[in-house]
């Protein structure tokens, strides 16, 4: 998909299994506009985009925090929300800070955005900081 120019922009730390994606999955995942699709619900929400493809052919359960970005086998992601599961045995890109996550949760069936990767350091710099608007 091309990139709208009214895609909100979501920041993405990388996760532990980043590395067993193939490059132009990555490539394709932050270079791209996803499509929301209509299946997303309060436990996640599912991208529509190009098909991502992971080399890691299965997985150990484990624990899954509020944002992560997992692909499943149909290399379409899904960002998991408030009411998602405990554990999950799905590779993970990274995971959704949590101004991001606040963004996506705002946005519309059909809406498009767009993923960067940002630095766990960065992420807590700018979470401080928008924090301190609420002093």
């Amino acid at each position: 998909m091309s990139v709208a120019a009214n895609s909100p922009l979501l920041n993405v730390i990388p996760g532990a299994q980043i590395q067993h994606f193939y490059g132009r999955s990555l490539f394709q995942f932050f270079n791209s506009t996803w499509r929301l699709d209509s299946r997303a619900d309060r436990m996640g929400i599912r991208l529509q985009g190009d098909l991502l493809k992971c080399h890691l052919q299965s997985m150990i359960s484990e624990g899954i925090s509020l944002g992560a970005v997992q692909v499943p086998a149909d290399g379409q992601p899904i960002v998991l929300m408030n009411d998602r599961q405990t554990i999950g045995g799905y590779p993970r890109l990274g995971t959704l800070t949590p101004l991001a996550c606040s963004r996506l949760a705002q946005c519309k069936l059909s809406d498009t955005a767009r993923f960067k990767a940002i630095g766990l350091l960065q992420a807590q710099r700018e979470y401080r900081c928008f924090l301190q608007r609420f002093r």
